[in-house]
């Protein structure tokens, strides 16, 4: 029997199929598409697309990126000898949209996520079945649960189905792991347990948990823990089963609500800051707006990714400066920010740095956290719009966005310290609010469901909550409402010792992955293979995604999952694999 060399992908999401379209790739180019076999496992069964954009989901669970800026770009032919794989198109061109003729002043789109979901799917299929058919490629729907070292250096894979495939090399897509519930959720599931008139759902997705529960009607309150996008998800869901959102107004998306019965205090939203997520600008004319010359993008990717600068850096005060340039610049050239001439443009430098170290500050350029938040919804709502002066956090978070994809390339992999990468990650991680923010309709919404008291924000910054015989009793200065329902919708951070899954367990007490500072997640190469804690032990396993934050940072979004990451893998892969065609010790 010909001699193969067994490659192993888990976890076939977006990311993982991506990886094994630019392996195969990368193989074909270089004549090595031979000896060869690959198995790839996805536990829920969704080869391409994974749990995140599973095909069969409610439509009310939306991108929160603009189809204007998803370039997910075409795949080319895959031709050699023995196989064709045919091409298929970009994104952009499978939903027959040409964004180069579309007018600016047109609202932008946020498809929902079952749409993205069929793309990735259609595209993995279409690359994989040749695959199929040669005997090249398997797929087990099986979740593993353990990867074994074993004595000839190959790694046993061992799923829940007991199947055990013994590989030459891994590579780690897994995405979202579960993690330890906090102490609160803990208290609650003992709460609930043996209570059929409460209910405690500890996951927002997928929403039919809840949406079709026996105990959901129109006299019920539910509280969500949490004030960002899985907290709107949950809120359209719920709401659309309950009457219907109409847009009144095409150019601000400001809509009503109106429900089949009378409804009230449906939904108790809170979180520990009771900051409201913040919408981004709703054309390509006002995105425009907040966008950095390429000029200025240049000279900011010079200063942040000089190595020296990295190595000696105390803290993360480098990055800030570079940034506060940029956004100074863009702020006070704005058709419509709030009037800066008192203030030196230095001034406004040092502003834009207190705030990014303290969200806190108060400043006449600056939203202030004293207004109710269903007003500073509408403040950012014509922000957003341009019907509003702009204020400088505003434009802040959209600067930053437009400056994330230069941060992730020249701080990932940096000459930085754990701490100072550490705190640049939760820089970044500060700003999401602003620079990850849904769609304009979305808050609009929020607003409109504020405005007939279906959505109760009374209780939004951090209230008091006590375990009643009737459910969750919330307490917030002088008002006090009960919830028969709750519903986590709090992502965790990836901590990577926090995580629970079996496979990720196991690695750690194998001493396979290295952690980096404070639990972020696991050191990995520029090729992404993982640094074990034995410095002379070469390990032919790869992770990418969020697990790898700490080494990298940006990878939790889907234009990440297309990036330079996994072509990097794909192409160091593939030499391993040319190597061992031609007998060279690896």
């Amino acid at each position: 029997m010909t001699n193969l060399r067994k490659i192993a992908i888990i976890g076939i999401g977006p990311r993982g199929g991506y990886a094994v379209e630019r392996f195969i790739t990368e193989l074909a180019e270089n004549n090595s598409l031979s000896n060869i076999h690959i198995f790839l496992y996805e536990a829920t069964g969704n080869f391409g697309n994974g749990p995140v954009y599973i095909l069969n989901q409610n439509t009310s669970n939306w991108i929160n990126i603009t189809e204007r800026v998803l370039v997910l770009n075409k795949r080319e032919v895959i031709q050699t000898n023995t196989l064709q794989i045919e091409s298929f198109p970009s994104y952009h061109e499978w939903i027959q949209k040409d964004f180069n003729v579309i007018s600016v002043d047109e609202a932008d789109t946020y498809p929902p996520r079952a749409q993205i979901g069929a793309y990735l799917s259609q595209r993995f299929q279409s690359l994989i079945e040749p695959l199929q058919q040669l005997g090249i490629v398997i797929l087990y729907k099986e979740l593993v649960e353990e990867i074994q070292w074993m004595p000839n250096k190959k790694k046993n894979i061992i799923t829940n189905a007991n199947n055990q495939t013994e590989c030459d090399e891994v590579l780690l897509t897994i995405g979202h792991q579960p993690t330890e519930l906090s102490k609160q959720i803990l208290e609650w599931e003992k709460f609930v347990k043996n209570k059929e008139n409460l209910n405690l759902f500890k996951s927002p997705y997928p929403v039919t948990n809840y949406l079709h529960h026996k105990n959901l009607n129109h006299k019920s309150s539910i509280g969500i823990r949490g004030f960002g996008l899985a907290m709107i998800d949950v809120v359209r869901a719920i709401a659309e089963k309950f009457g219907t959102f109409t847009i009144i107004d095409d150019a601000t998306k400001l809509c009503v609500y109106k429900s089949k019965g009378y409804l009230i205090d449906v939904f108790v939203p809170f979180s520990l800051d009771g900051m409201p997520p913040v919408p981004k600008p709703l054309n390509a004319k006002i995105d425009g707006w907040f966008t950095p010359s390429e000029a200025s993008i240049l000279t900011f990717e010079e200063q942040i990714g000089n190595r020296k600068i990295q190595k000696s850096a105390k803290n993360y005060s480098f990055l800030l400066t570079s940034f506060a340039k940029i956004a100074a610049a863009i702020y006070t050239n704005l058709p419509n920010a709030i009037d800066t001439k008192q203030l030196l443009k230095s001034d406004i430098e040092k502003l834009i740095i207190e705030w990014l170290e303290d969200q806190n500050v108060e400043h006449f350029l600056i939203t202030s956290k004293k207004l109710p938040v269903a007003q500073r919804m509408k403040n950012f709502i014509g922000m957003a719009t341009g019907k509003k002066e702009i204020s400088l956090d505003y434009c802040i978070g959209q600067v930053w966005r437009h400056c994330q994809p230069s941060i992730y390339k020249q701080l990932s992999f940096n000459e930085c310290s754990d701490i100072v990468f550490a705190e640049i990650i939760g820089l970044d991680e500060s700003t999401k609010r602003y620079s990850y923010g849904p769609p304009v309709e979305s808050i609009q919404q929020l607003v409109a469901l504020a405005d007939v008291g279906i959505l109760n924000l009374t209780m939004i910054n951090d209230p008091t909550i006590n375990l009643t015989s009737k459910g969750w009793e919330f307490h917030s200065s002088d008002h006090t409402i009960t919830t028969t329902m709750m519903i986590d919708s709090v992502l965790d951070a990836p901590k990577i010792k926090k995580v629970k899954s079996a496979l990720i367990k196991n690695m750690l007490d194998d001493d396979l992955i290295k952690v980096v500072q404070d639990d972020l997640g696991v050191a990995t190469d520029e090729n992404a293979y993982l640094i074990s804690k034995n410095k002379n032990n070469t390990i032919p396993i790869a992770l990418l995604g969020r697990l790898a934050k700490g080494t990298v940072i940006g990878v939790d979004a889907i234009l990440e999952c297309f990036g330079p990451r996994p072509r990097q893998w794909a192409k160091k892969s593939a030499a391993n694999h040319k190597r061992w065609l031609n007998n060279t010790e690896l």
